[in-house]
């Protein structure tokens, strides 16, 4: 059998010989950092350190002050829905750390060592298997039952009896979503009859319970106010409802919690939370005339005039609604789906309907401006509203939401190239007053 060649030197004999007994740094090792103790500290503190982050996440989620945040609720719906979720998350936590707990147990002091023998062979315990089976069941039917009762509590017919004993009745607000606005319609805001359309601000009286009639005209959104009531999906051609209560006065965050097209992200909206007198001043006060200052008559012009604003949005009035409940803003919605068809033609089949007169209007539902110069943000909730931030919404609106509709369609917005505003500075400053003096 052939042996591997080695020099002289690197024999074993010379070795022990001539250089005599190797010492310890004679013995090559890897270095401490690739130790296996070392790794596997290493990868304790990954760990350690991904929990902990986890955790600060979850910490930072539960914040109740939190804009958005589902734990600092306001009024009877959130406050029932939000026990209804602590309870169940618990309940859960507990389940599981029971169960955890007895598993981890069980593996730990029964664990088989070397040299045990097998353990004796049964076939189960009854009492614990029984016990097992029907402790899960009462919990689940227990908490099923409860979740069905609260399902019956959030429930808009509920609100008539929880207004029962009071002086009014349920205010009822229409909300329509369209990309990517909120339309806030009140068929009886004062309770007398006085007809109230706004957008992307709601304002409602305090200590009374609202309910929201919730529609679509174009796809699918979803209505959520985080603080006051959960989520509801607005689907187009049917109407789903739900109700609220905001016990204190306030403004309260709401946003769109359905996938909805391009600026679903930027599609918020507004509650404030008033006192009563302070409610009914505001709706008093809804479309009444308005004494312009001079620019601001001026831009009343634009606004008539080379800006086309009036073609799509409504100001010093409500949209009307006909007895089928189709109003303004749906009208402008049909033209619009008239128009988007429209462009769908062949070119040469567009020129030919431009020549003959038979391009359709390029109308489409624009939120009622009237009471404008009333509200905080502009933009579907984005920036808040000035004079400096509405003279940039009006130069270019895509600058502050991206794939808004008004740039798209408008016609000031088509004949640039940068599709910016064919306005002068002087009318945008005109156009500004005006709407601000909207109030």
């Amino acid at each position: 059998m052939g042996l591997l060649p080695f020099s002289e030197q690197d024999s074993p004999t010379n070795s022990q010989a001539g250089h005599g007994p190797r010492t310890n740094s004679d013995i090559p090792v890897s270095p401490a950092s690739d130790s296996p103790t070392r790794r596997r500290g290493r990868r304790s503190l990954a760990v350690l350190a991904l929990l902990g982050g986890i955790l600060l996440l979850a910490a930072l989620g539960c914040d109740a002050d939190a804009p958005q945040s589902t734990f600092g609720v306001n009024g009877p719906v959130a406050r029932e829905q939000l026990l209804l979720f602590n309870v169940l998350l618990w309940t859960m936590v507990a389940v599981f750390v029971l169960v955890e707990g007895a598993l981890l147990y069980a593996a730990v002091r029964f664990r088989r060592k070397p040299g045990d023998p097998l353990p004796p062979q049964t076939h189960g315990h009854t009492p614990l298997e029984i016990a097992w089976t029907i402790i899960p069941t009462i919990l689940i039917l227990g908490l099923g039952i409860w979740s069905v009762i609260v399902l019956f509590e959030l429930d808009p017919a509920y609100a008539e009896e929880c207004q029962a004993g009071a002086d009014n009745k349920p205010l009822v607000v229409e909300a329509v979503g369209h990309q990517w606005w909120w339309e806030f319609r009140y068929e009886d805001a004062d309770r007398e009859g006085k007809l109230v359309t706004t957008a992307n601000e709601m304002r409602v009286p305090v200590d009374t319970c609202i309910v929201m009639e919730l529609k679509s005209d174009d796809v699918i959104h979803s209505f959520w106010i985080p603080k006051l009531a959960g989520k509801q999906d607005v689907v187009p051609t049917r109407t789903n409802t739900l109700w609220f209560l905001a016990e204190d006065p306030g403004m309260y965050y709401g946003q769109c919690a359905e996938f909805c097209g391009t600026a679903h992200a930027q599609m918020r909206f507004r509650v404030h939370a008033l006192e009563e007198d302070e409610y009914l001043a505001w709706v008093a006060g809804f479309g009444a005339p308005n004494q312009l200052s001079t620019a601001a008559g001026r831009g009343q012009l634009v606004f008539l005039g080379d800006g086309q604003c009036v073609t799509c949005h409504t100001v010093g009035a409500s949209d009307a609604v006909n007895e089928v409940g189709e109003g303004v803003q749906h009208g402008r919605m049909q033209t619009y789906i008239a128009y988007s068809t429209w462009l769908q033609k062949p070119a040469a089949e567009r020129l030919a309907d431009v020549r003959t007169g038979n391009e359709p209007p390029t109308a489409f539902a624009a939120p009622n401006l009237t009471d404008l110069g009333l509200r905080t943000t502009i933009g579907s909730g984005l920036v808040d509203l000035n004079r400096e931030t509405l003279r940039q919404w009006l130069r270019n609106p895509d600058a502050i939401k991206p794939g808004n509709r008004m740039s798209e369609l408008a016609a000031i917005y088509q004949t640039r190239l940068d599709h910016r505003a064919d306005l002068s500075e002087d009318q945008l400053s005109d156009l500004v007053e005006y709407l601000l003096e909207q109030k």
